[in-house]
């Protein structure tokens, strides 16, 4: 495994059903990250993006190949061990936000530096949940969120954690475009500041346009990649890839 990859994906493959009913979700993909990136995946739909991600993340087995975080074939771990190494080292933003619904805004944030068993910085916290937007909203409960401020507290999480590796899906999807670029400006400071390697999957060019790098998938295997990208070129490259699937 290269020295600098936090994460690295050797050959890769995921296969779903059986004989005639065969889906390759993922090819042979090889990839690593580095510290202090944010790496966005693109692709069209079916390319094998999200499996990717999860995959990585030890949220899924997959069906030949191996994931490496932080040097560690996370297939070797049994499902204690994998949690308690995901507790340590690795956060997470997806869609459904995932947050406990009966308790506070704060709450759920602190509550992976508790699981963790690390040291609560009331202070960290609170600045965290303000540069997203949520100060005054500590005691609040999810339920009487909105939807983008929920992915605001998922967010809040995982910044205030700090963890070496971030996993993300379509972190920005419930933002508004003035507050998903707030978000993502402090995953970069984040990322730069404490050497976090962030992997988001996403389908939006402004998105993937403020992350390090983009790497693109069709049909589940890696066909190109792409460094300081714009949304003008990751949108030309998305069009190619559709004209070719």
């Amino acid at each position: 495994m290269p020295s600098t990859s936090l994460i690295h994906a050797d050959a890769l493959t995921k296969v779903f059903g059986t004989g005639e009913e065969t889906t390759h979700a993922l090819r042979g993909v090889t990839v690593g990250f580095e510290p202090a990136t944010i790496t966005a995946l693109m692709g069209p739909s079916g390319s094998g993006k999200s499996t990717l991600l999860y995959n990585l993340a030890g949220l899924d087995v997959p069906t030949s190949g191996r994931a490496m975080l932080l040097g560690v074939d996370i297939a070797t771990l049994n499902r204690t061990e994998l949690a308690e190494f995901r507790r340590e080292h690795v956060g997470f933003v997806f869609q459904q936000y995932n947050l406990i619904p009966s308790i506070t805004v704060f709450e759920n944030v602190a509550l992976p530096m508790r699981l963790a068993k690390k040291k609560l910085d009331v202070a960290h916290i609170r600045r965290t949940l303000a540069a997203v937007g949520l100060e005054g909203k500590e005691r609040r409960k999810p339920s009487e969120l909105s939807g983008g401020q929920q992915q605001r507290v998922a967010i809040a999480r995982v910044i205030a954690a700090r963890p070496e590796i971030v996993f993300a899906d379509e972190p920005t999807g419930a933002l508004d475009t003035a507050t998903g670029a707030a978000i993502l400006g402090l995953l970069q400071r984040s990322a730069k500041e404490h050497g976090q390697c962030v992997v988001m999957a996403t389908h939006d060019p402004t998105v993937a346009a403020q992350c390090d790098r983009v790497v693109f998938l069709r049909d589940g295997a890696l066909v190109s990649e792409m460094r300081a990208p714009t949304s003008e070129s990751v949108a030309e490259k998305l069009v190619e890839l559709r004209r070719a699937a």
